[in-house]
């Protein structure tokens, strides 16, 4: 079910076998309750010490969330990100980023994400913005003020066909899968599910 602002968002369940993953692909591959990475960022379930992680390993108590993810269409080739897509170089040339989440590499690109919204965020990087302004931009995104600005356009989508001006690569949860100079972006709602520490009911 698409999260409604206002709404409470997942479920508590009891639940056993669930995997710790430390990067945002591997919540396709794992029962996963992400402890690292873009994803456990927008939750707030990032751990850091191994002693957290031990507890979280035996515990049966967990809080369900329902996960969009985006799926682009490259020519027939077919590829799914949990977290986030990157089309371009972030340091010169035209750059696009499609988000689920709140963070990308770390940054606060989109303060208002929500990753069970059936939306996906955009960051439109234009071609003309330069290196010293594009550096400045992500020092910035590290406190998500780096908008408003002339170069740089963010908005939301669920369904839409892409050209850029160049074959530019393209970069799945972190890992590249190509070049391309247009594919078509979707939403798919609620077709994972995440789980974080939840208390016993």
């Amino acid at each position: 079910m698409v999260i409604s602002k206002g709404e409470d968002w997942g479920e508590h369940v009891h639940e056993k076998g669930i995997v710790c993953t430390r990067h945002d692909r591997e919540v396709f591959l794992n029962t996963a309750s992400p402890i690292k990475g873009d994803i456990a960022r927008t939750v707030g379930s990032v751990l850091q010490k191994r002693s957290e992680v031990a507890v979280l390993k035996s515990r049966e108590e967990w809080h369900r969330l329902p996960l969009d993810i985006i799926q682009i269409d490259i020519r027939g080739h077919i590829f799914q990100a949990a977290a986030h897509i990157r089309v371009g170089h972030l340091l010169w040339g035209e750059c696009y980023l499609f988000c689920n989440v709140a963070y990308f590499k770390g940054f606060r690109v989109f303060a208002k994400s929500h990753p069970n919204d059936a939306k996906v965020e955009v960051l439109t990087i234009n071609r003309e913005m330069k290196l010293r302004q594009r550096l400045l931009a992500l020092m910035r995104a590290r406190k998500g003020s780096h908008l408003p600005h002339p170069h740089l356009s963010s908005r939301q989508i669920t369904d839409e066909y892409l050209r850029f001006h160049q074959s530019l690569p393209v970069f799945v949860d972190g890992k590249k899968r190509g070049t391309t100079d247009a594919l078509r972006i979707s939403v798919i709602a609620d077709a994972i599910n995440i789980y974080i520490p939840s208390d016993p009911k």
